[in-house]
Formats: structure tokens, C-alpha cells, sequence
């Protein structure tokens, strides 16, 4: 539901989701013109209206959390962020690639297997011409709660970013000890791309 968080000011132009309930959901409150159901995977270039400025994902975490199976992005269900990244490689191939992807995921996404899942996943994005800054926000900072989640802000490598958003160095707020080691790690060893 990233959708409510942007607010009024961004227009869906696709909105996604396996599961059912979650669509329907979407189709109460925002009405069902814009929402698909079904895997990431089965979508069709003509289900992407035009060329979009941002696309959000949050696939599924059950293989990346601490609490989950180990299998990591070769899981059945995290696996989605691989049939999610080919749509932006078929979006590249026809000059639709949005200039912003945004991923959302829990923070053990950081350390399945070993750190080798977060690496490919930012490798496979850097590779597909996109720069990336990983964040932690935790939900105590905006509400009562604590919730940290990880966010991978991906922009296209040929967009100019604002001197404001961006820094040299880390910011402990943002990004947690444990995000810091793995920046560079991640972006200086590209390895074979995702899928």
C-alpha cells in the first residue's frame, strides 16, 4: 500500500499483487482500474501504461527474514524480486525504465546467506543502470512502534540527484553499523546478474 504513504500528488499507473485479499483491498479503496492479480512474473508490457517516474516493490520476505526458511532471493516467494527486476529490464529495453525503484523488505534481507542475496540484489540493479542508496527506517521515528524495514532507493544513473540528498558518509540514523559494511562491498564487486 505504498500508494497511501505518496499521497494524492502521484498518479498508479499499475498497482500489483498475488494475493486477493490484498487486491481487493486496493480495489476498496482506491477502486480496481489500476490493480492486477497475479505473479509479478505473468504481467505483459502493455500492463504498464506508459512511462512511469517511480516503481515501488516490497516482494515477499518469509525467505529473508530471521525467521524464515534460509532460502533467500532462490526462494519460492522472495524469489518474486526476480520476475519483478526482469519487467524493469523489459521497461529498459523499451525506453519506458522508470527513473526511480524503490524496494522495501525486511532488514534480514541484508544478511541472507551471508550477505551474497543483498549483494546480488544491488549488483543486478547497479548493473541495469541504476546508483543505490540502502537505508533502515524504523517506524518509532513517525509512530509509536518500533519497525524497521529496509529501503533500496535505486535512481537512474544519467538523473542528477539534488546536492541535499545526498551525503559522502553514512548517517547513523539511516543507516544502521550493520548497513555500513555492506555499501561498498556491494557496489565494488559486481557479480552475475539476478535471474
Amino acid at each position: 500500500m505504498a500508494r497511501a504513504g505518496l499521497g494524492p500528488q502521484w498518479e498508479c499507473r499499475l498497482a500489483n499483487d498475488i494475493d486477493a485479499a490484498k487486491g481487493a483491498a486496493y480495489s476498496n479503496r482506491w477502486g480496481g482500474k489500476e490493480i492486477v492479480l497475479g505473479d509479478v512474473s505473468n504481467l505483459r508490457s502493455e500492463d504498464f501504461r506508459g512511462c512511469a517516474d517511480l516503481a515501488w516493490a516490497s516482494f515477499p520476505c518469509q525467505d529473508l527474514s530471521l525467521a524464515g526458511n534460509g532460502a533467500g532471493l532462490n526462494g519460492t516467494r522472495s524469489g518474486a524480486f526476480g520476475g519483478f527486476w526482469r519487467q524493469m529490464e523489459t521497461l529498459q529495453h523499451e525506453n519506458r525504465a522508470p527513473a526511480i525503484v524503490v524496494l522495501e523488505n525486511v532488514c534480514g534481507a541484508l544478511t541472507a546467506n551471508e550477505g551474497k542475496d543483498f549483494s546480488l540484489l544491488v549488483d543486478t540493479i547497479v548493473q541495469g543502470g541504476y546508483r543505490v542508496g540502502p537505508m533502515v527506517m524504523d517506524a518509532v521515528h513517525f509512530l509509536p512502534q518500533s519497525r524497521p524495514r529496509l529501503f533500496v532507493v535505486a535512481v537512474r544513473d544519467e538523473l542528477v540527484i539534488p546536492g541535499a540528498l545526498v551525503s559522502d558518509t553514512p548517517g547513523d540514523l539511516w543507516h544502521p553499523r550493520h548497513l555500513h559494511g555492506f555499501g561498498g562491498r556491494c557496489l565494488l564487486r559486481p557479480r552475475e546478474r539476478f535471474g
